[in-house]
This record gives C-alpha cells, structure tokens and sequence, in this order.
C-alpha cells in the first residue's frame, strides 16, 4: 500500500509543479522523473515502489483503451493519410524499445563492472 502512496505522491507533486510552476511539462511526467531521481540517489527505495509498479506493468495494456476509443470517431480522417499513421505508430515504440534496451545493457555492464571490482578488491 505505500508504494501506491509513493507513485500517487510523486504524481501529485508533478501535477502541482506543472500547474502552479507552470513547468511546461505533463505532471505525470515530472512525477515519473522526480521519482526516477529520487530512486537513483536512494531516497526512496526500489522494494517500496516494486510491488505497485509491477501491477501497474503487468496491466498496462488497459491504460491504452481510451486512446483507441478516441481514434474511433477519427477514422475517417486516419484512413485520408495511414501511411504517416502507421509510421508512426511502428517507429516510435521500435525506437522506444531500442533505447530502453540500450540503456538497460549499460546499465548492467556498468553494475557488472562494479561488482568485478569489488570482488578484485
């Protein structure tokens, strides 16, 4: 239960900085960084957030339902020009994916490389 109150806290500090800072950012994503930041140097601990954040993982797929009802009424207008549609609906999360694993394997050579030293230590 407190890693929920952990997301929704970094959510709503997000909001909040978005709205009266007027940060030109979604408040989601300044939350999502403020608890990425937060996580990196230790303030919050991963095994706080762990559980809530693999629900929210594992059902990801029910957050898109609004968008595609919200296409719906737009069809016509998708159907006029589908070829920059469907661009763009390939190459962004082939292009997400790619970074997100890049950024995972240096990650994990750079923890691999750590812990060598450690162990020559």
């Amino acid at each position: 239960m407190r890693g929920w109150l952990v997301i929704l806290g970094f959510y709503g500090c997000g909001t909040a900085l978005h709205e009266w800072a007027r940060v030109p950012l979604p408040g989601s994503l300044i939350g999502m960084l403020l608890l990425t930041v937060a996580l990196g140097t230790g303030w919050i601990r991963l095994e706080l957030v762990e559980g809530a954040s693999s629900f929210l993982l594992k059902h990801m797929l029910l957050f898109f339902i609004p968008i595609v009802v919200g296409v719906v009424p737009q069809l016509e207008t998708v159907m006029q020009k589908p070829l920059p549609i469907v661009i763009a609906l390939v190459s962004g999360p082939v292009l997400v994916m790619l970074t997100a694993g890049g950024v995972v394997q240096r990650l994990q050579k750079k923890k691999q490389s750590e812990s060598m030293k450690r162990r020559c230590a």
